[in-house]
This record gives C-alpha cells, sequence and structure tokens, in this order.
C-alpha cells in the first residue's frame, strides 16, 4: 500500500492488493468530518480524478467556516508556561546530559520549523529568552534573534562588540543594563 499527500486535504491511494487507485479528499470543520474517494477508473484516470478532488475541496472550503486555529493556545500538556517553547534535555552515548530550550511552529505552509539554544552555549536564562524570541518572530535566523534580544533587553557581552555573537560559553561575561 502506497499513500502520499499531495497537498493539504488530498492523498494519494495506490493500494496494489485492493485494486484501490485514486485520491481521497478530506475536510473537517466545526466537529464535521468529510471524506470523499475519487478513483482513477471512475474519472477515466489520475489528472481528472485528482482535478475532481481539487474542485470538491475548493467548493467545500468556500461553503464550510473558517478553522478554528489553537496557535498561541496553551494546552494542558504545556509545561514551561510558553506556548511552542519546550525544555529538551539528551544524554549522549558518553554519559553526558545536555540540555537546551526548544522553540517549534508551523508556518503558514502547514511545514513545522524548530530550532532550540543549548543551556552550555548561552547560560540557561539567554538560552530562555532567546528560545521565547524565536517562537515569538517565528525564525531560525539566529543573528537576527540576538540582535533583537540584545536591542529589547540592552544585553552586552562585556568585551564584545557590534554584532557580536550572545556566546558567554567562550568566557565573556554577560552584563544585562537596568
Amino acid at each position: 500500500m502506497v499513500t502520499k499527500m499531495v497537498e493539504r486535504g488530498i492523498t494519494r491511494y495506490d493500494i496494489e492488493a485492493q485494486g484501490t487507485f485514486g485520491y481521497m479528499m478530506r475536510i473537517s470543520r466545526g466537529g464535521e468530518h468529510t471524506n470523499e474517494f475519487f478513483s482513477d477508473k471512475k474519472y477515466q484516470g489520475k489528472r481528472r480524478a485528482l482535478a475532481a478532488s481539487r474542485a470538491r475541496y475548493k467548493e467545500l472550503v468556500s461553503q464550510l467556516p473558517a478553522p478554528k486555529t489553537t496557535k498561541g493556545v496553551r494546552s494542558h500538556r504545556n509545561q514551561s508556561g510558553v506556548v511552542g517553547v519546550h525544555l529538551s534535555v539528551c544524554e549522549s552515548s558518553h554519559g553526558k546530559v545536555y540540555s537546551s530550550y526548544c522553540a517549534a511552529w508551523k508556518t503558514t505552509d502547514g511545514m513545522r520549523k524548530k530550532i532550540s539554544f543549548s543551556f552550555k552555549k548561552y547560560t540557561k536564562k539567554i538560552a530562555w529568552d532567546l528560545a521565547c524570541l524565536a517562537r515569538e518572530l517565528e525564525t531560525v535566523d539566529r543573528s537576527k534573534i540576538e540582535r533583537t534580544l540584545r536591542s529589547r533587553t540592552q544585553i552586552q557581552p562585556t568585551g564584545l562588540q557590534n554584532g557580536a555573537s550572545l556566546n558567554p560559553s567562550k568566557k565573556t561575561k554577560v552584563k544585562i543594563a537596568n
């Protein structure tokens, strides 16, 4: 059995054993679920079956209410207190434990993005601030995140100026201006 997501709401099914070939269109809104199968045989080929499934999906999207979003809504599973930010603790094969804060989100096209900031490289407090900021900005651009944190909190590592990296593990002290 081979299945492949073609695009949002449409999946290709090629089930040789059952002789099933076509596209499954799915959409859910307000607790109502609609599943419809568009067979290659019925629509006289893959292209027509795909075109019919796309047309039906567009039709339902225009008729149904907009989907409810849970973006930014904290669930009972959240333990950090900030949506999209979590603590990650990994143990290496040598027994060393590495901790970091990770930020994760979905882009508008449904792709997942994530970035992490290690305690060893940044310190626990700065890693937390950077992860929260990365989630807020929804970017994996470390230099942009660091510049934004600097401008918001006036963090300046001593001895480093003009866009130097926020990297306390390189034996620099961090000053936080009051």
